[in-house]
Parts: C-alpha cells; sequence; structure tokens
C-alpha cells in the first residue's frame, strides 16, 4: 500500500498519531517509507526525565542517557531530525569524571543541527552539568526557543548562557540576581530577534529597578510576556512596565498576594494593551467575597482596552464557591465580539451569568466553568447558538456526588442536539467525544464516546 502513497500523504497520515507513541513505532516497522515518515515525527521532540531515586546509586555514570531513545536520535539517520529537546527531572548531583553525562548531553547537542527548540530544566542537578552545553549552543544557528532554571544561572554558567543570540521566546525559571544583573545586557543583542519573554516561578529578585533596565531593549518587538510572583512589585511597577510594550499580544501574569495591602493599592494609571488577545493569571486560593471582587477589579483594569479573545483563570485549587460574576459581566459587555476561549478553570461562576455567555459571546470555541447543576440544563438550551463552539467543559459545584454525576445518555444528547461543531464535552473530570465513523456497511454514523472517566460505552 505504501507503494502508492506518497512521503507527505503518509507523514500527514501519522501527524494524526503524534501524541501516540506506540503506534508510531509499530508503524514505523512497516516498511522503509512508513519508517522515514513515521520516523520524522517520533524524533521531532526528545525527552529526557529520570526519576527519583530515594538513594544516591554511586554505580550510576549517566550512561542511562545512551540507552534511551536519546540515544537511536544521536544516529547520522535520525540525529537532522531533532528539533525539539527537553532535559529536566531527578539527574544525579555527582561531579565528572564519575559522572558522564554531561559530556553525552554535549555530544548529543552537537549532532542536533536543526534543533530549534530546547529546555534544560532538571529537578536536581551538579553546578557544571551544562558547563559544555551551553559553550556549544551559540553554533546551534536555527535555535529559536530556549528554556532555563537555576541548573544554568549559576556563576560559571551564566556567562556561559548570556552569549547565546538569535532567540525569539527565552524563558527563565525562577531567575535569580546574578542572571537579572546580566539580563539587560543579553536582551540588548536579543532584541532584533526576541518577541517573547517569560520570567517564571518564583521571580523575588524582579525589583522595580530590573523592569525599568529591562525596557529599552523590549519595547520595540515583544509581543508575549510572563511575569512570575514578585513580592517587590506593586501594580504600579507592572503597569508602568506592560504601557511601554505596545505591541504586546499574550501576557501572563501572578495576582498579588490579597494580604499584602501595597501591592494591591489601585494604580495610578491603566495600560493601554490594544492589541491583548490572550491574558492568562494565576492567583491563590480566594476566599471571601471581597477577595473575588478585589481580583476581578484587576483582571479587567489590564484587559479593558483589549480585543481579547482567550482568557485564562488558573488556581491550583478550588476557591470556595464565590462568584466571578463581575468578570463575567465585563467579558460579556466588552469583549462579546470578539472572545473565543473562556477558561474559568476553578473559578465559579452563577448560572445567570453563564447564560449571559451563552447568549452573547457568539464566536465562542471553547470554554471551561464552575457552576451549580443547573448550568447544564441552560448550556443545553441555549447551545446552538454557539455556532464554533468546539470544547465545553464543567466543574459541577455545590451539589451533591449523585446530582453532579453526568450519565452518557445526557451527554449525548448534550452533544448532539448542540452546535453542528461541537465535538468534545467534559463533566467533573469524565470526557465525551463525538466523531463520525463508517461501519462495515459504508453507512457512516456520529458516535458519542465516553474516553476519559468511569465507564467506556459508545452511544450512536
Amino acid at each position: 500500500m505504501a507503494s502508492y502513497l506518497s512521503y507527505d500523504i503518509l507523514v500527514q497520515v501519522l501527524e494524526l498519531l503524534t501524541d501516540d507513541l506506540p503506534s508510531l513505532y509499530h508503524s514505523s516497522l512497516v516498511n522503509w517509507d512508513f519508517n522515514h515518515a513515521a520516523s520524522r515525527i517520533l524524533y521531532a521532540r526528545i525527552q529526557y526525565s529520570p526519576l527519583h531515586r530515594h538513594v544516591l546509586d554511586l554505580k550510576d555514570r549517566g550512561t542511562d542517557f545512551g540507552t534511551s531513545m536519546i540515544a537511536s536520535a544521536c544516529t547520522a539517520q535520525n540525529a537532522q531530525l531533532v528539533v525539539e529537546l527537553e532535559i529536566n527531572g531527578f539527574i544525579s548531583t555527582r561531579s565528572s569524571p564519575l559522572f558522564i553525562l554531561c559530556d553525552t548531553i554535549a555530544h548529543a547537542i552537537e549532532k542536533f543541527i536543526n534543533l530549534s527548540k530546547l529546555t534544560l530544566c532538571p529537578i536536581t542537578y551538579h553546578q557544571s552539568l551544562f558547563t559544555k552545553t551551553l559553550e556549544l549552543l551559540p553554533a546551534l544557528t536555527h535555535l529559536r526557543e530556549l528554556t532555563v532554571n537555576s541548573s544554568c544561572m549559576g556563576s560559571e554558567t551564566a556567562p556561559l548562557l548570556t552569549r547565546i543570540e538569535g532567540l525569539r521566546k527565552l524563558t527563565l525559571r525562577s531567575p535569580g540576581r546574578l542572571i537579572l544583573d546580566s539580563l539587560p545586557g543579553w536582551l540588548e543583542r536579543l532584541s532584533p530577534t526576541l518577541v517573547g519573554l517569560h520570567l517564571k516561578d518564583n521571580c523575588g529578585s524582579i525589583t522595580p529597578g530590573v523592569l525599568k533596565s529591562l525596557v529599552p531593549h523590549v519595547c520595540e518587538r515583544l509581543r508575549d510576556l510572563t511575569l512570575g510572583l514578585s513580592y517587590s512589585l506593586t501594580d504600579d511597577d507592572v503597569f508602568s512596565f506592560m504601557a511601554q510594550l505596545p505591541h504586546l499580544e499574550r501576557l501572563q501574569l501572578h495576582y498579588p498576594d490579597s494580604m499584602n495591602e501595597q501591592q494591591l493599592k489601585p494604580p495610578k494609571f491603566l495600560p493601554n494593551l490594544t492589541r491583548l488577545k490572550y491574558f492568562a493569571v494565576n492567583y491563590i486560593p480566594t476566599h471571601t467575597r471581597h477577595d473575588v471582587l478585589a481580583l476581578c477589579r484587576w483582571v479587567k483594569r489590564i484587559i479593558s482596552f483589549s480585543p481579547l479573545e482567550h482568557i485564562r483563570l488558573m488556581c491550583v485549587e478550588p476557591p470556595v464557591s464565590i462568584p466571578f460574576d463581575s468578570l463575567v459581566d465585563h467579558l460579556v459587555k466588552k469583549h462579546h465580539k470578539t472572545l473565543r476561549v473562556l477558561d474559568f478553570g476553578y473559578a465559579y461562576a452563577g448560572v445567570d451569568a453563564a447564560k449571559a455567555v451563552f447568549t452573547s459571546c457568539l464566536q465562542l470555541e471553547e470554554f471551561r466553568i464552575s457552576a451549580r447543576r443547573g448550568v447544564l440544563d441552560t448550556f443545553q438550551e441555549l447551545s446552538p447558538r454557539l455556532a464554533r463552539l468546539h470544547t465545553a467543559a464543567f466543574r459541577i459545584r455545590n451539589a451533591k456526588m449523585k446530582k453532579a454525576l453526568v450519565d452518557d445518555d445526557l451527554a449525548t444528547e448534550i452533544i448532539t442536539h448542540g452546535p453542528p461543531s461541537l465535538r468534545r464535552l467534559l463533566v467533573n473530570g469524565a470526557m465525551w467525544e463525538g466523531s463520525w465513523v463508517s461501519g462495515n456497511d459504508a453507512d457512516v454514523r456520529f458516535v458519542v464516546r465516553r474516553v476519559r472517566g468511569l465507564g467506556g460505552n459508545t452511544v450512536t
């Protein structure tokens, strides 16, 4: 069969299995045509992530790196296929020459001549683990995205890191004072190409002075920005910084601690982010109505002048069931013409607020909200209006477990009688997907399957 299919067609077909590595592997064994097409996908992204060990293994010399998938990726046939390499997990803290992983990683980097995305974020490591690797990175002409953590920001590695140029996206996880002191000069050299800067996780070393020092080097091109949590910054500091980034299209911030009144002091002016399309915020669980209203006001200050398409609220655990209706009301009134993705996560919304979304935000393609059980009835009634909706996700709150459950019949009814594009429904972790399938009699039917959660029934 493969002899009648061109390589380009095989690649398109096998890309459907991108997340199914076992199937890709078996496809690569069919014949050489399938092998070449599958290898392009199998080796595009390579990951090395050792598991945690409770006891230090004195026999561990880092040789498992060479016996992993990376070993075959380093062969002449496959090395040019690797475009993304990710190294994380728990790596031994032993130093060389007892631990040879440092040399092995550097050898792999030399082989991966088409590498465009690199992540170096191990949880445990020796301070010189990536020294040789960082020395080689300036020679990688295709490298465009780099993500590193403290393993590359030490006194020995930071000077090597800041020699890298030509990046379009730079991510620094928990940047310390040492790398932040060098960052303005590095950004100046990166300014012709850099469009994304992500300072994530613990950003306590970022002060107002640090932000001011970055402005001249990012104000002309930066479109994508992330700022992690820093108790040294007030809203005035952050908003003033954002106001000097006129091309910003994507933004992710950490909402200040509600207990820190100085951080939450209303800013003197609002950023006029007229190009912002994506906004995400990390926040700690809110426990009072005052906290929820303060968070909603804070978000509205940022997005008020934006043609927002995607909003995401992220919290590590469910907050109390206090509605974020004031924010929903703002989205419905100001952004209903542009909003495509509404991801409230654990944030609670009243049924009436959800009804306003289903009635007014007709460009919606995907949403996730937490609400009472009645929201399903409201959605079932109004969803046919949402012609572009393909994914609907609910967390049912304030209901007994039995009442919060959705059976296959109801899920099938919601999907089949909803908008024509609706293909995925999630309720409290259970997920159903709808798709067109052909039977043995060549009859094409729309089938809804439960793909996650209790049971595994198929309903036609």
